[in-house]
């Protein structure tokens, strides 16, 4: 009786809000909750560092936003976490979150954005405020704390608040309704397609899913645990796509060897390195294959052995087809080594291919920028490096990463430009959720300025934000 007592209240708890009153709760309210969780979620997870996945998030994300929404009651802000697992959730406010460990499991850009506008779909049809008002008159609540673990589901974070051995918690109780994924099938298939995106990249992400659905738990889909996905959805969707065929698609099929590239790091990124280190160098002895090697590079880099690191980068780049990212990757290296005269002279001899219709492909440009700005700081070539950053920082595909703002606040602090730094740091440590010590920096910044000075206003109006948070 006991038991089923506790399994009736945590039910109550997974899916009921932060400070809930009778009455459904409020966009503002909705997004005050978003931004509670996401503070907690940022103090418990490693967020991925790697310019280029975070800017390719992003750029997913702000694509869908733009051209496949007309209307959203939110903001959308996309977060990639360090975590092996296949898992993706959204929470109140417009805030996606992706797992580093769903690159290793999908071959395309349109997979990718699948998830997001499924995820996106979530947000906007309000699935979570529509929880709170079916069980409002129970005055019931949750914190942010309890709810961020829930949905990050592992580890002691989640054991601190007694729910990571409930199992049952992980799958039924959290678990969207058939309705809420119905819902979420139909608008997120509306915004990838007007987006331009194939809408057989969302049927092959979930035919994916699907075939692994009894082995979820084993195989570490955390996504199936939250999002079930019975034959009836996989039908609903593949009829879709078929109604769908006849239509342009607007987007041209990505550069296969630089998502192959792109996924082969966001593994390198999400497991052990040491492990895959043995587990290339095994794989390398059966058969010499560039892209093994390539990996293998990459898992060494991570371990900091840059010596072997950059031998077998060299040897891949012999016989990997011809592209100028690869050698950003090699810069990289020999950047992380120390070795910051080798990193430049690299970089000087890439040929940037400014008339590439690809767009990820024009994202090592961006990277290659980004990787000499750091250089040139560490060689104390400073103001060279904050010239960089100043061009960087018009960049869409970087306004959200926070590590670009913290070096772009590093140079300025350098250069005795107070105030840029203090705003700049600002911008670091408000994307991470940390309003607290944003809100310090942008006081500071303030500090520095008069109304008559350039920055005044952008700065006060950063403030402004964060105080209301």
């Amino acid at each position: 009786m006991k038991e089923k007592f506790f399994i009736f209240f945590l039910s109550i708890f997974l899916i009921c809000p932060l400070n809930v009153s009778y009455a459904l709760i409020t966009l503002s309210e909705e997004e005050k909750i978003g931004k509670q969780i996401l503070q907690e979620i940022s103090t418990k997870v490693e967020f991925v560092q790697d310019m280029e996945l975070i800017a390719i998030l992003n750029m997913v994300g702000n694509r869908l936003v733009n051209k496949g929404l007309e209307f959203s009651p939110f903001q959308f802000k996309f977060f990639l976490i360090k975590d092996d697992t296949f898992n993706a959730f959204s929470i109140p406010g417009g805030y996606i979150f992706i797992n580093s460990g769903i690159f290793e499991n999908i071959d395309s850009e349109e997979e990718l954005a699948a998830i997001i506008a499924h995820e996106m779909a979530h947000n906007i049809c309000r699935h979570i405020a529509r929880r709170i008002e079916d069980i409002k008159k129970m005055q019931v609540a949750i914190t942010a704390t309890t709810l961020a673990a829930i949905l990050l589901g592992k580890g002691k974070f989640a054991e601190t608040v007694g729910i990571a051995s409930s199992a049952l918690a992980e799958t039924r109780l959290l678990a969207y309704s058939r309705a809420d994924e119905e819902e979420a099938d139909r608008i997120g298939f509306q915004i990838l397609t007007k987006a331009g995106y194939n809408p057989w990249g969302m049927v092959k992400v979930m035919e994916k899913l699907f075939h692994q659905s009894n082995l979820a738990i084993e195989l570490n889909y955390r996504y199936l645990l939250t999002h079930p996905l019975p034959q009836e959805r996989l039908d609903y969707l593949i009829n879709l796509a078929q109604k769908y065929e006849t239509k342009e698609i607007l987007l041209k099929n990505l550069d296969q060897y630089y998502f192959q590239r792109i996924s082969i790091k966001a593994k390198i990124i999400s497991k052990d390195p040491a492990d895959l280190v043995l587990k290339y160098r095994e794989e390398l002895n059966k058969e010499n294959n560039p892209w093994i090697r390539y990996s293998l590079a990459l898992a060494l880099a991570e371990e900091r052995f840059f010596k072997e690191a950059i031998n077998e980068m060299e040897l891949a780049l012999k016989e990997l087809p011809f592209k100028p990212y690869f050698l950003v990757d090699l810069a990289e290296i020999y950047f992380n080594s120390g070795n910051y005269y080798q990193t430049l002279a690299i970089l000087e001899n890439i040929k940037i291919f400014t008339n590439s219709e690809n767009i990820w492909e024009r994202f090592y440009i961006s990277k290659l920028e980004y990787i000499r700005a750091r250089t040139l700081l560490e060689v104390s070539q400073i103001y060279e490096a904050y010239k960089i950053f100043v061009g960087l920082e018009k960049n869409v595909m970087l306004q959200n990463d926070p590590y670009f703002y913290f070096h772009f606040g590093k140079t300025c602090s350098k250069l005795n430009k107070e105030a840029e730094a203090h705003f700049y740091f600002g911008k670091y440590y408000e994307l991470k959720g940390d309003y607290k010590t944003a809100y310090f920096h942008y006081k500071k910044a303030l500090s520095f300025l008069s109304k008559t000075d350039t920055m005044y206003n952008k700065v006060k109006e950063s403030l402004e934000r964060v105080e209301m948070n």
